[in-house]
């Protein structure tokens, strides 16, 4: 099986290998590349993924073979601005950080929420692209260096703004205290709808391992971000471990108790409201999910 490279905030998965030899597994690849692009979806570069709410939601919506089998943790976003804006009204007029103008982009489907969570129409604020879809550090790069007034900063993104010897701003929002965000994931495990279909054992057997895994890592944050350094996967991300456990505690590792239909039921109504997606959020149940095995673990695992 091949996964998407994880990040920060979900060292487990890349801890989860003996836990897929155990299941039977005997070739596990970790792929190089952005979990936040839809391509190793659409050029079938791997099997499974971490993937965000709104990310998911849109490339259902657009028809991509995704199936969302279970929810990770809640939290790791905070929405960054700069000095003066001090409540959500203020974003009007103002320059906001995405990589593409467009649903594709996870970060500008986030924004189209939160603006129409809070009442501001998309037309009252000033969306800054960077150079393209891959192009993460352009914009955040953007608002570091004041061409942008706000950013979502994904991840471990937050504790290496809050190191730089002068802060480009301050933290309005925290997914993992703030509501509505708090009760709903961020992360999911998702899955090639194809794969899935045509290894339905196979697919049980990796939600289990991952699980296993993610289990393991929200119990001692240190451990995991020290294991997932030695383990070699995605060395770019686990290399600083001090970052790795900053990360993790921006996340609540809480796969059995937040309902994942609710989570996506609420990004997609947001985004069907913004006009960004055409399906109805039960649409997008019925043809990207499949919670059964997620349903089963919750009993099979032990807390």
């Amino acid at each position: 099986m091949r996964i998407v490279n994880p990040v920060q905030c979900d060292p487990g998965l890349t801890l989860a290998r003996s836990y897929l030899i155990d299941e039977g597994f005997t070739d596990v690849q970790f792929v190089n590349k952005a979990f936040t692009s839809r391509e190793w979806i659409t050029d079938r570069l791997a099997d499974f993924a971490c993937a965000h709410s709104e990310f998911a939601v849109g490339a259902i919506d657009a028809g991509l073979p995704l199936v969302v089998l279970t929810g990770l943790h809640s939290g790791c976003l905070e929405l960054w601005v700069k000095d003066g804006i001090a409540n959500y009204d203020d974003l009007r007029g103002k320059r906001i950080a995405v990589r593409v103008v467009g649903v594709s982009d996870m970060f500008y489907a986030w924004f189209a929420i939160l603006l129409g969570w809070v009442g501001i129409p998309l037309t009252e604020v000033d969306f800054i692209p960077a150079l393209g879809p891959d192009d993460y550090d352009g914009m955040v790069n953007n608002f570091k260096e004041g061409r942008a007034d706000a950013v979502l900063a994904g991840g471990a993104e937050g504790p290496k703004l809050r190191r730089l010897p002068k802060s480009p701003g301050h933290v309005l929002l925290e997914t993992m205290t703030d509501k509505p965000w708090s009760q709903y994931f961020c992360c999911s495990l998702v899955a090639n709808r194809d794969w899935a279909r045509l290894n339905p054992i196979a697919t049980k057997r990796v939600t289990r391992a991952l699980l296993k895994a993610t289990n393991d890592a929200g119990k001692d944050h240190s451990k995991a971000a020290h294991d997932a350094h030695a383990s070699g996967v995605a060395s770019v991300f686990f290399a600083d471990e001090t970052l790795v456990t900053e990360t993790m505690a921006m996340c609540t590792y809480n796969w059995r108790d937040v309902d994942p239909e609710e989570t996506l039921r609420f990004f997609a109504l947001r985004l069907a409201e913004a006009k960004l997606i055409t399906k109805t959020p039960q649409q997008i149940l019925t043809q990207g999910t499949n919670f059964a095995y997620m349903r089963q673990l919750r009993s099979e695992l032990k807390a």
